[in-house]
């Protein structure tokens, strides 16, 4: 009879360990090996200068009291504060970006729900002082063009100390921030005013660039470093579909041959031409698709469309790094661009998967 317990009783003992051990490796330290897998990419510093190391991710979608289950809340954004914060432990960023679409039902909240959503957007994203974290604009924060209000629009601001149209200049490298559901083009107040302020911000920016050729045009504007912006915003640039994207987390076959609508999966022909025209990024970073995408535009300005983040939008959620820094030549007074994703870049971005 003693044997028998004797025999039960480490039975059990045995199932529990094996039930926690696999419990361990599957929540904890399956993260580790899959992400020791992506590394920074090698820069040649100059003058000791060491590249910024920026960390691109979109797309996280936090569930939220309407259609967000209690369940699927707590799996999903579990995977992603484990994901989140051993990236963070093993690769060391400086910088953190999140390019739109933070929340799921920001259109919709009440603001006791967007203090929820807030709360627990926190927790997962909790990033030590030497990281800094940048969050933009996405339609499910603020709502799609015809959703947005300035009540919405002010309360993301204010949570997240950004604003519809800005330049964040680190290390000499300029991060130009957009809100891109803003630029639908039809003179709303809120579009009308995020449209001046990047005229304005294009003006100083070029003025930064070519000071000495235009003295007296550029008296009391703003400086800037003088190189091209790095374009960010939460809606691609205009593309007719993603038939022409290229890279690993490109869209499902039968997904990518579908026609994107202007202004609702990309922004306009007009928005993008004004972007480029006026600005020249050397490198644009995009979301909202949930599909990964690598396209030049004018044969010159490469765009990074990046992966959602949230394994409820995609079971291979990823995020990109990229070492980033100064790099121009100026010639006649023009920022020159060499061609392919080697604009402002050194090498091509590192993967998650």
């Amino acid at each position: 009879m003693i044997s028998v317990y004797g025999s039960s009783g480490r039975l059990a003992a045995s199932l529990i360990f094996t039930f926690v051990s696999v419990f361990v490796l599957c929540e904890y330290v399956i993260y580790y090996p899959v992400i020791l897998r992506c590394s920074w990419p090698h820069i040649e510093t100059v003058n000791s200068h060491l590249p910024l190391r920026a960390l691109f991710l979109s797309d996280t979608h936090l569930l939220g009291a309407i259609k967000g289950h209690w369940l699927d809340k707590l799996r999903r954004e579990w995977q992603m504060e484990r994901a989140f914060q051993t990236s963070l432990w093993l690769l060391n960023p400086e910088i953190v970006f999140i390019l739109g679409d933070v929340f799921d039902e920001g259109k919709w909240s009440s603001s006791q729900d967007w203090e929820d959503d807030v709360r627990r957007f926190k927790r997962i994203f909790r990033h030590p002082s030497d990281t800094e974290l940048v969050v933009l604009i996405g339609n499910h924060d603020i709502g799609f063009h015809n959703e947005m209000t300035k009540q919405k629009l002010e309360r993301f601001e204010k949570v997240f100390n950004v604003t519809s149209a800005r330049i964040l200049t680190i290390k000499g490298v300029n991060f130009l921030l957009v809100n891109s559901v803003a630029l639908h083009g039809d003179h709303c107040p809120i579009c009308q005013r995020v449209e001046k302020e990047l005229h304005k911000l294009s003006h100083a920016l070029n003025c930064s660039i070519q000071s000495e050729q235009h003295y007296d045009q550029c008296k009391n504007t703003e400086s800037f470093a003088s190189t091209a912006p790095v374009l960010l915003q939460h809606y691609p640039l205009y593309r007719v579909s993603d038939a022409m994207c290229t890279g690993i987390d490109a869209a499902p076959l039968d997904e990518r041959y579908q026609l994107f609508q202007e202004r609702y999966d990309v922004i306009s022909k007009n928005a993008s031409k004004k972007l480029l025209w006026w600005f020249k990024p050397r490198l644009i970073l995009s979301g909202h698709t949930h599909h990964g995408c690598e396209v030049l535009h004018e044969n010159l300005y490469p765009e990074i469309s990046i992966p959602s983040f949230s394994w409820r939008n995609r079971n291979n959620p990823s995020f990109i790094l990229i070492p980033a820094k100064k790099k121009y030549n100026i010639v006649g007074g023009n920022v020159s661009h060499s061609s392919g994703i080697e604009t402002g870049w050194d090498f091509p971005p590192v993967f998650f998967v």
